[in-house]
């Protein structure tokens, strides 16, 4: 199951879970089961294949960059020296470190949701006290909190790596979109 299947069906994924008693349980330990695969999915493309930068700010071509540290504006790849490929690599290091925490807070989302409506409905069932459900629950989503935060603490470092690529190629500078107050914002949060 590729990430955008799960991202659609989680929801669906959500309710499923939500049989109280082993059926249930069942569910849920297919749901986890299914996220892990997700994630070992994740992980391995960002490990083989090219990271997509997009376009660039002026409409130029998408870019990527592929593991072994070309860059690729159009397809075609720009002619980079040793210490260029090495610039390429380290923010390409950065990229996938961002990328992938910002998956795995997908796919926490996507798990916290399944507990959550799946202990509320057991809990109306059954009689559970539901304030010990919802302290669970907020427990649960604190840690996603600080997962959040580890993400905006990895911005700098992607962003330091983007402006010495920028500064190194400069086929790469219209594609070096993030700024200092993007990392601002992030802290700051919602």
């Amino acid at each position: 199951m590729n990430r955008l299947s799960l991202m659609l069906v989680a929801p669906v994924l959500a309710l499923a879970a939500c049989t109280g008693g082993t059926e249930g349980e069942e569910r849920r330990g297919a749901i986890s089961t299914a996220l892990d695969e997700a994630r070992a999915e994740i992980r391995q493309e960002f490990a083989t294949g090219n990271m997509t930068l997009g376009t660039g700010r002026n409409g130029e071509p998408r870019a990527e960059i592929s593991p072994q540290g070309d860059l690729l504006i159009g397809g075609e790849a720009v002619p980079l020296d040793a210490a260029q490929r090495e610039r390429v690599l380290a923010y390409r290091t950065e990229l996938v470190a961002v990328a992938e925490t910002g998956a795995n807070l997908g796919l926490d989302g996507a798990s916290l949701a399944t507990d959550a409506v799946g202990a509320a409905l057991k809990a109306a069932a059954s009689g559970q006290d539901a304030d010990a459900i919802k302290a669970e629950i907020q427990a649960k989503a604190a840690d996603m909190q600080a997962n959040a935060q580890a993400l905006c603490d990895r911005l700098p470092a992607l962003h330091a790596a983007q402006e010495a690529l920028a500064e190194a190629v400069p086929a790469f500078a219209p594609y070096a979109g993030m700024d200092e107050q993007d990392i601002a914002d992030c802290k700051v949060g919602p």
